[in-house]
């Protein structure tokens, strides 16, 4: 199968870091193609940066589309990923709503850990959003820059461990969730050093990826989720245009 990966900020070195990553978690037979978006944010962290990778990341599908079996939105705040759904013709993955699943099937309650404290309340209202909200036990967050993180991950990975151990002791979390793909492959480091299971987000959504493409179910013909109907856009790029004739 062909995977389209779309990294939603605008820094090449961390769309490099996730591709690495979803290398590994990819079968042997996934062709993976790794994009990043046209504009916006070098690291996505408060709402407003979220709104325009939306529309960044919807462009890039728009763009890259062609021949894709399925697709993956590689930014935690998950941007654009209803409106990916609605007009790809294949199914799209968000890595944050991909790992929030994962853990639900892992232990009774989540906890997530992620870079920032101003993206904590955002990532409750989308586990809210999800239906999870019952399930999320906390959201710990680590006081350093996105751009930061992801040129070394290695120097936050005592503080992920040290926030994951105060979720599991306080908040009673079952399953730690790393998120960011800034940090994509730390999970896996790390996983010796945390007593619940430790999911990355890239690596739960390229395995649910190419779940979703092998069950092989049909793009809906009606409801919310069927394509646009025909309209002229002005002002965004040809390919998303053209997505809507």
């Amino acid at each position: 199968m062909r995977l389209l990966v779309v990294q939603s900020n605008t820094s090449q070195f961390i769309t490099d870091l996730i591709a690495e990553e979803a290398g590994r978690a990819a079968s042997p037979d996934t062709e993976i193609r790794t994009v990043t978006v046209g504009f916006g944010a070098r690291g996505i962290e408060c709402r407003t940066e979220v709104a325009i990778a939306a529309h960044a990341t919807v462009a890039a599908f728009a763009e890259n589309a062609d021949g894709v079996d399925a697709g993956v939105i590689s930014c935690f705040s998950d941007p654009g990923l209803a409106a990916a759904r609605e007009l790809m013709p294949f199914p799209v993955v968000g890595i944050a709503e991909a790992s929030m699943l994962t853990a639900c099937m892992l232990g009774g309650r989540f906890s997530i850990v992620t870079l920032g404290a101003r993206m904590a309340q955002p990532l409750r209202e989308l586990a809210a959003h999800y239906g999870l909200a019952s399930r999320l036990a906390s959201v710990r967050t680590i006081e350093r820059r996105v751009v930061a993180a992801g040129a070394n991950p290695g120097d936050v990975a005592d503080e992920v461990v040290a926030q994951s151990e105060t979720a599991i002791a306080q908040d009673g979390a079952e399953v730690i969730i790393l998120g960011g793909g800034a940090v994509a492959g730390l999970g896996r480091l790390l996983a010796d050093r945390i007593e619940v299971p430790l999911l990355d987000g890239v690596t739960c959504a390229v395995r649910m990826a190419e779940a979703l493409y092998g069950i092989g179910a049909s793009r809906p013909r009606t409801g919310s989720y069927r394509a646009p109907a025909a309209k002229e856009l002005v002002g965004v790029s040809d390919a998303l245009s053209a997505a809507f004739k």
